[in-house]
């Protein structure tokens, strides 16, 4: 028999879902990455669906909880037993060690990749997990599209759950390049050949490694519960397949590539633009020169050449003195690893990244999605030198919408970021374009948009499926 997942389009057709209209209070639970960026992009949504009454829950690995110490919203750990509280961490920090010898590395790769192996076949096929799913009351889930697998594990259980995207669509578009990739589509042979050719890539490598093992699960797992929502793996950056079910992105269309096909709702940027963050020291919060803000992200750290980018970044402003610098480096670097510093340059381990927005003129970035939202949502134009994952395809809708530039981070120099300061800052035409693009995604922030639609999604009255109000999706 053809499971859902054997018998799948490689090209997902426009969805035109069945969704559900919500008529009382229901349970929401995120299902993030253990990771800030995919934690802290959820916020503004939660806060959203909050204030409209419903109850939101977190559940995810140990290490997300630190993430949501300041937040009002329970946690429930899962996976405990395979990822204990600290152990991400320590692998990463392991892995980084110039000093580890390399049969130690490999070992402590392996371990992870080990650990990996048994939470897919926890998730897919465990009793534990399926218990905590079934205990948590949830009306609906929303789990991150990156690892989609506890979609299926909530499909056995009659719980509605839908995947979340805090960057952009993961599943593969004839028109738009993956993430991963710089390239600007064009709409000419050439630019169709070439994201052709990145997807075909991307699908042949879901083949190798411990993605082949997922695989072999994923088509256990249907061959179980034909069922289950159908999916196929012509997708990046998720580990698991991509689903055909409501694909929620976390920002506006105005920002994304033109898409061929369909099947998302974008929800809004889903920025928390009200939250609670640390004044900036008195130097930086007030005075004439314009402060840049400069930093890499929560993986900022993990990038070869960093270190040398951020002194090429200092050098650029000590031959600047009429701009003001604020750079955060990072606890592994550390404040003092750059010597004596220029009087207009600040280095700090951490900075609020919001307030200082509200102050800057420009951001250099690692073009990470919740830091590109956050800059267009204030207003603020950027250089993105993109390092891994999405940051990319972030950096070239930063280009092609012309609201800022983007470089090499291995190959920056002085000259040539002071080129690119000197360009952003000195041309109107970059935060005219931003401050357009900033009232697009203020207005759908403040529209309700993102809660709107996961309400559309809701059952009326708990899990039952009360009758149905079709609803075209776009």
């Amino acid at each position: 028999m053809a499971s859902s997942y054997e018998g799948s389009s490689s090209s997902d057709p426009p969805l035109h879902n069945t969704l559900l209209v919500c008529g009382t209070m229901a349970r929401i639970l995120f299902l993030p990455l253990p990771e800030a960026g995919h934690i802290h992009a959820t916020f503004g949504l939660a806060k959203q669906l909050e204030a409209r009454g419903h109850e939101i829950g977190y559940m995810a690995p140990p290490d997300a909880e630190p993430f949501l110490h300041s937040r009002p919203w329970p946690f429930t750990p899962m996976l405990e037993d395979v990822f204990p509280r600290g152990y991400q961490a320590e692998v990463f920090s392991r892995i980084e060690d110039p000093k580890l010898p390399p049969p130690a590395r490999k070992q402590t790769i392996d371990e992870f990749l080990r650990r990996h192996e048994l939470r897919i076949t926890e998730v897919l096929f465990g009793a534990s997990f399926e218990s905590r799913l079934r205990d948590s009351g949830a009306d609906l889930l929303l789990v991150d599209a990156s690892y989609p697998l506890p979609i299926l594990a909530a499909s056995k259980l009659g719980i509605p759950a839908f995947q979340i995207c805090t960057n952009f669509a993961l599943n593969r578009d004839a028109a738009v390049p993956p993430l991963t990739s710089h390239h600007i589509p064009t709409g000419s042979i050439a630019s169709g050949l070439q994201i052709a050719f990145a997807w075909k890539w991307l699908y042949l490598r879901t083949f190798m490694g411990v993605l082949g093992k997922m695989r072999a699960h994923v088509r256990a797992f249907y061959d179980r519960h034909p069922e289950a929502p159908p999916g196929d793996f012509h997708t990046h950056l998720q580990a698991g397949p991509h689903l055909r079910i409501p694909t929620l992105v976390t920002c506006v269309p105005e920002f994304d590539f033109r898409r061929a096909s369909g099947g998302l709702h974008y929800l809004g940027p889903c920025v928390d633009r009200d939250r609670d963050e640390p004044a900036l020291p008195p130097e930086l919060a007030s005075g004439e020169a314009p402060l840049v803000l400069c930093s890499l992200g929560s993986h900022g750290n993990r990038v070869r050449g960093h270190q040398a980018f951020f002194k090429s970044v200092i050098d650029a402003f000590a031959r600047r003195p009429h701009l003001r610098l604020l750079m955060a480096v990072g606890k592994e670097i550390g404040t003092e690893a750059f010597g004596p510093l220029p009087e207009n340059v600040t280095v700090v381990d951490w900075v609020p990244q919001l307030t200082a927005l509200k102050r800057a003129s420009l951001m250099i970035t690692h073009g990470g999605l919740n830091s590109v939202k956050e800059c267009i949502s204030m207003g603020v134009p950027m250089i993105a030198y993109p390092l891994v994952f999405d940051q990319p395809g972030n950096a070239a809708r930063i280009v092609h919408h012309g609201i800022g530039l983007r470089g090499d981070i291995r190959q920056a120099t002085t000259e040539q970021v002071g080129a690119q300061i000197d360009e952003v800052l000195g041309n109107p035409i970059y935060r005219a374009r931003v401050q357009a693009l900033q009232q697009v995604f203020v207005d759908a922030d403040d529209s309700g948009r993102g809660a709107e639609t996961v309400e559309a999604l809701l059952p009326a009255h708990g899990r039952a499926a009360a009758p149905l109000l079709r609803v075209q999706t776009h």
